[in-house]
């Protein structure tokens, strides 16, 4: 029996397309910054909004290291790791599966008749590197965090590999408390791989994340400006958007008129995952009518089916959490006429809350990731197209409350 067709589209969170567009400059510049290490140390800030595919460029970072015999150690970060204690429990966790990685590889070379590259050591001792963390910028727990991680190095080494990177997804949930007595857990991770980086070991680090993480890494360590190759990902262009539509349906039994390419592009404007959840509901109308190719009228029929899963899926998660004076005031943004950005100043105009009370509750949604500070008194949306959303919200509603 011939196997049903299967929908090539993926949307969802992390999931690799069926065709990756637009990334290979980004990918070459990963490539280009393992090949440099550890002369040049190997730190790279990956930074954009919701749903432009950062998690699966990290995913294809880590393809990359190991196939320069690198070791890849993805985590994806969560509220737990935001203190000392989490930090530090999250890299010896992450150490743990790497070395078992290392020793599972080793053990299907050797079980296929494959060797190892040669093993390796160190130059450095573990002595140099505790020499090497200044005591004017280290907190407490750096030197358990860098011992933990020149120890990784150096096993890794030891076992033919040519040196560890971290690839930590959701970073910019990590971030230093003001007050001096609290919580750093982005300080003692930062300090413990510049410490380790400075003696020539082959450790790198990818931190990805919203781009609230390039506030709190510059206040963090103001050093961290130079530490990192800043990488900011974003929409497609159009003809990247045309390919990461049309290719999946290349070799497949439905095709697509040009007409609706253009109108998915159009509308899309270019987000990855937008791409993917238009493919895959066109294609399932296709399907389901028995129809060999996507028509125009089929984009009129599915338009309403896909934004009802967007709004579903992909926008109503990031308020449920917020506090109603949250969820009022973000929703009044929609009627900000000066967008982009939005001037807190102007939010007074839409809103009944004072402008104090706004400041406020505007710290506060950035703290929880729905938007991020631009500059100081100006913010934007951390998902793409978040205002319509935001204005479709309100006219369900019958009202802003």
């Amino acid at each position: 029996m011939e196997a049903p067709a299967k929908n090539p589209f993926r949307p969802g969170v992390g999931i690799r397309p069926p065709y990756l567009a637009g990334r290979e400059a980004s990918l070459r510049r990963f490539d280009s910054m393992l090949r440099a290490a550890p002369e040049q140390p190997a730190n790279m800030r990956l930074t954009g909004l919701r749903g432009v595919g950062k998690t699966v460029l990290l995913q294809e970072f880590a393809d990359r290291a190991a196939e320069q015999g690198w070791v890849a150690a993805v985590l994806e970060l969560g509220p737990s790791h935001n203190t000392d204690a989490g930090i530090a429990a999250a890299v010896s966790g992450l150490a743990e599966q790497a070395r078992l990685r290392v020793s599972r590889i080793e053990r299907v070379k050797a079980a296929i008749g494959g060797v190892m590259r040669g093993a390796g050591t160190l130059s450095v001792t573990w002595s140099d590197v505790t020499l090497a963390i200044d005591p004017a910028w280290a907190k407490p727990g750096t030197e358990g965090i860098a011992k933990t991680l020149f120890d990784l190095c150096e096993f890794a080494v030891g076992k033919g590999m040519n040196g560890v990177t971290l690839l930590l997804d959701e970073a910019q949930v990590i971030r230093d408390d003001r007050d001096r007595k609290g919580e750093h857990p982005l300080s003692i991770l930062v300090s413990a791989v510049v410490a380790i980086q400075k003696q020539m070991v082959p450790l790198g680090m990818v931190l990805c994340g919203l781009p609230t993480l390039t506030g709190n890494l510059l206040k963090a360590r103001s050093y961290t400006e130079r530490m990192f190759r800043a990488e900011e990902i974003g929409s497609l262009a159009h003809d990247e958007a045309r390919r990461a539509l049309a290719e999946p349906l290349k070799d497949g039994p439905i095709r697509i008129d040009d007409s609706v390419v253009e109108r998915v592009v159009d509308e899309v404007e270019g987000y990855p995952y937008f791409v993917q959840l238009w493919g895959a509901e066109l294609w399932d109308t296709a399907f389901m009518a028995a129809a060999e190719q996507i028509s125009p009228a089929m984009f009129d029929v599915t338009s309403a089916e896909v934004y009802r899963r967007l709004d579903l899926e992909f926008y109503d998660p990031r308020i449920s959490t917020l506090t109603p004076a949250e969820q009022q005031v973000l929703l009044d943004t929609a009627f900000v006429q000066s967008y982009p950005p939005l001037h807190a100043a102007d939010i007074k105009d839409v809103s009944d809350k004072s402008s104090g009370n706004i400041n406020v509750l505007l710290g506060r949604m950035v703290e929880s990731g729905v938007i991020y500070r631009v500059r100081m008194g100006q913010y934007d949306y951390t998902a793409p197209k978040f205002r319509q959303y935001l204005l479709r919200r309100a006219r369900r509603g019958g009202s802003r409350a």
